[in-house]
């Protein structure tokens, strides 16, 4: 496990350079990339907002509709339930939180992937927001899952391609959030539609999300999230989530079950996280014989998929820089239940309004 100790020693010095120390009363001095971030990320709000005023012009939008806004948990008051998870879910970047929030930004994501069973892998991503908040109709153009290997993809008919579109946010009706997307991944156009609703019982803060999908290269899907949180006297916080989802493309039926701790230090910037995930297939194939052709597979309809990780993200140096450490084992039945140990190590970069980040 060289990789392993080396990305240690990375990080170990980025933890304890002077530069990172972002609780420093010293004030840090200006410099060229500071100058550069700022350019950029101002840029970035200053499009959005000509766009933005341009758009609701169009719609003839008066100032009531110009002001009202979707409902988010980062809205709610601080200091509850509902904002302990919204500052959980924006500080570790979870899926939940990109699909939810209205932040203007452009991150920028480099991944190193090691692992004991397969080779490793070097990536690098890019995910843009621009929300238009002053339009009649709540509308956010995205792109999402652009590497520095499909970048070039853009509207082409290949397997790997970036996402680009519209989302459309309706007013909350009956406690419930609508949105609608209408995007192109490649050539290939697609249409989505996602509805969630919270509770808040005594002690749980209750999400529940429905989404459907129809493109026409993957053909229909949908899948259900609920999101189970709890918080105890230290600032923790405990979620646990289930998943199911169909594809017409796959056999059989997904489901998940995660069971997530984290904790979190405001004052440092610091988090941490610790999960125990179950994945399966009602119909999973398998290899049983390579020796033969076609090989030779069955179908298993249990958890094929036991991963164990941890966690470690911290924002250093400047307030739009990030690092994040996840090592992991999981136990998989396509290779026999053997250990496959990995490490992720993330840089993430951001520019625009990040805020809530």
């Amino acid at each position: 496990m060289i990789f392993v100790s080396r990305s240690v020693v990375v990080l170990l010095l980025l933890n304890s350079y002077s530069f990172a120390d972002t609780n420093s009363s010293i004030p840090q001095e200006s410099s060229y990339i500071d100058d550069a971030h700022k350019d950029i990320s101002e840029m970035v709000v200053e499009w959005a907002d000509i766009v933005d005023t341009k758009l609701s012009t169009w719609l003839e939008d008066d100032e009531a509709n110009a002001t009202q806004q979707v409902e988010s948990p980062s809205e709610l008051p601080k200091e509850t339930l509902e904002e302990e998870v919204n500052y959980v879910d924006s500080f570790f970047q979870t899926g939940k939180y990109l699909d939810e929030t209205d932040s203007t930004y452009i991150l920028l994501r480099t991944e190193s992937f090691f692992q004991s069973k397969e080779s490793a892998d070097f990536g690098l991503k890019l995910r843009a927001q621009m929300p238009f908040r002053k339009s009649k109709k709540n509308l956010k153009i995205f792109i999402e899952d652009v590497t520095a290997e499909n970048a070039r993809n853009v509207l082409q008919d290949k397997e790997e391609t970036p996402s680009i579109g519209l989302n459309y946010y309706r007013p909350e009706t009956y406690g419930i959030n609508s949105k609608y997307s209408l995007g192109l991944s490649g050539i290939d156009p697609y249409v989505r539609a996602r509805y969630n609703k919270f509770f808040k019982t005594e002690n749980w803060y209750i999400d529940i999300a429905q989404s459907f999908q129809y493109s026409t290269d993957d053909k229909f899907e949908e899948d259900t999230e609920f999101y189970f949180d709890r918080q105890f006297e230290d600032m923790s916080l405990l979620r646990l989530q289930f998943y199911r989802a169909t594809h017409q493309e796959i056999d059989g039926m997904d489901y998940g079950m995660s069971i997530q701790y984290y904790f979190s230090q405001k004052r440092d910037n610091t988090g941490l996280r610790l999960s125990q995930t179950f994945f399966g297939n009602t119909e999973y194939p398998y290899v049983v014989n390579e020796n033969v052709d076609p090989p030779l597979t069955k179908i298993y309809g249990g958890v094929n998929t036991y991963t164990s990780t941890l966690t470690w993200r911290r924002n250093v140096w400047r307030k739009w820089f990030y690092y994040e450490v996840r090592p992991a084992v999981s136990f998989q039945k396509m290779y026999d239940w053997d250990p496959n140990y990995s490490i992720r190590i993330f840089f993430d970069f951001y520019f625009g309004k990040f805020d809530k980040i």
